[in-house]
């Protein structure tokens, strides 16, 4: 494993990599599970070394790409202002986050982190040092966002900022009609009603909790806030000037004992009635909460200029995940297999994988989900990577 430093250090080491025709794969805080971060005979770089982060005044942040999310907040702290879209793992890192997509919690509002990166610093695969954007060198800009770490690695990025509350109130509210509940969503994303969503899909208890949350200056008024939805009841409510590690999750079933069989899919707005019900899911294969963690996303998309980001079409979508943490070996590929004929049904209603997870497809499934933009992969990697020095397990570029 090379463990660089800065931005130098990894243009050294894909030239030498380029030169030895050894394969590199890419390693930031485990954004992309099941192999996307090794390569067969190859070296893994982990980025985790490149993790500098400067505020620069009050619309951009400078990260470097091994810098974790956590650590942008905590280099935000105090100035009232935050990325568009966090993602809600305090672990992972800039670089592998964009190298994907990006979501969070803000993500009805605000669509995806690629949508609000001003520009980046890449290494390609000759080892060429590029800054790119949407007006220069647009081409690497758009391969690299969303592109899986296969067209160059991520060494810098200039986010922009928007205004942040300075306090956050948090509800936690319980559903058992999930007619509601899909009514409820659709008129509280419309409406902008809140700053953070999230819904957790607990099947055997035929319940749905739907984290919401409101950034404020001054406070807001619960009956206002509440008024006409339909939940049972609120299972939780709460304030913090921590608004945003306070959407995040826990440090939740990281133990490298652990297994961690993850899908996420990307799907069309009006499937929400299917993926609440999840006809599905096996208790018998699927664990249950808290060995798993099963919800959707709501997603606000506007234009995306970044063609290897793979979703369905229109203005809105859906993120559905499951997620396990399993200490059993056997049980972690039972569970993996059982993910994989999930996704066959899923493609089967519009969806797009999201490519963090355990996705195993082999030729004929990358070829229908990037469909024309295949080719345009291919050439890109023929442009950018022009020895294939970047090979991740199981990527089709």
């Amino acid at each position: 494993m090379a463990t660089p430093n800065d931005a130098e250090q990894v243009a050294r080491l894909v030239r030498r990599a380029a030169s030895d025709g050894v394969p590199l794969a890419i390693r930031g805080g485990g954004h992309s599970q099941s192999g996307k971060s090794l390569t067969q005979g190859g070296w893994v770089l982990d980025t985790r070394g490149l993790n500098q982060v400067q505020l620069l005044g009050d619309e951009l942040v400078r990260a470097q790409g091994g810098a974790p999310w956590g650590q942008i907040l905590d280099a935000l702290r105090g100035t009232r202002r935050l990325p568009p879209v966090v993602a809600d793992i305090a672990e992972v890192t800039v670089g592998g986050t964009l190298s994907a997509g990006g979501l969070g919690t803000t993500s009805h509002r605000h669509g995806v982190q690629i949508a609000h990166v001003e520009k980046l610093e890449v290494v390609t695969g000759t080892g060429e040092r590029v800054r790119c954007s949407r007006s220069e060198n647009a081409s690497l800009f758009d391969a690299v966002r969303g592109g899986q770490g296969q067209f160059g690695i991520i060494t810098e990025a200039w986010l922009r900022l928007r205004r942040a509350g300075g306090r956050l109130r948090q509800y936690l509210l319980r559903y058992s009609d999930f007619e509601r509940f899909a009514s409820d969503l659709e008129r509280i994303v419309e409406e902008g009603r809140f700053d953070h969503l999230r819904a957790e899909t607990r099947m055997h208890q035929r319940t749905i909790l739907l984290s919401a949350a409101i950034e404020y200056d001054d406070p807001p008024d619960d009956g206002q806030v509440l008024e006409g939805l339909g939940y049972e009841k609120i299972d939780a409510s709460g304030e913090t000037d921590e608004v945003a590690r306070a959407v995040m999750f826990p440090k939740w079933g990281f133990s490298w004992r652990n297994h961690h069989p993850w899908r996420d899919w990307f799907m069309p707005w009006e499937t929400l009635p299917t993926l609440l019900e999840q006809p599905w899911l096996d208790p018998q294969t699927i664990p249950r909460a808290p060995g798993s963690w099963t919800g959707v996303y709501p997603i606000r998309m506007g234009p995306i200029d970044a063609p290897l980001f793979m979703r369905p079409g229109g203005e809105r979508m859906l993120s559905y995940s499951v997620l396990a943490v399993l200490s059993r070996r056997e049980r972690a590929h039972k569970v993996a297999e059982r993910l994989r004929e999930i996704d066959r049904t899923l493609v089967g209603l519009g969806g797009k994988s999201y490519l963090s997870g355990d996705v195993g497809y082999g030729r004929r499934e990358w070829a229908e989900h990037y469909g024309e933009k295949l080719e345009l992969g291919i050439q890109w990697k023929k442009e950018f990577d022009p020895k294939r020095v970047f090979q991740a397990e199981g990527l089709p570029f």
